[in-house]
């Protein structure tokens, strides 16, 4: 199966790069090629914020679950490696 798909890139790769080095104009969008005061750049410049904004929260989420993660898992090794052993009568 994999070979397949590496023959299968094989093929494709030279007509990847063929179509890389075609020397087309880029074109922008409507919304990013017009004027910046206009009020479709201001909505679409709070989109990307707002996007970059959920994005970052989530990867903070993640960090911080790691963080805890890690710090848990060296308390619990911490008190294991101090346990008293408490005198039975």
């Amino acid at each position: 199966m994999r070979i397949s798909v590496l023959k299968g890139f094989g093929r494709i790769f030279p007509l990847l790069v063929l179509t890389m080095m075609h020397p087309v104009t880029a074109h922008a969008c409507s919304a990013c090629y017009g004027e910046p005061d206009s009020p479709v750049s201001k909505g679409l410049t709070w989109a990307i914020s707002a996007l970059i904004g959920v994005v970052l929260s989530v990867l903070g989420g993640v960090i911080a679950f790691f963080v805890h993660a890690s710090r848990q898992a060296a308390r619990l090794e911490h008190a294991e490696t101090e346990q008293v052993l408490v005198p039975q009568n």
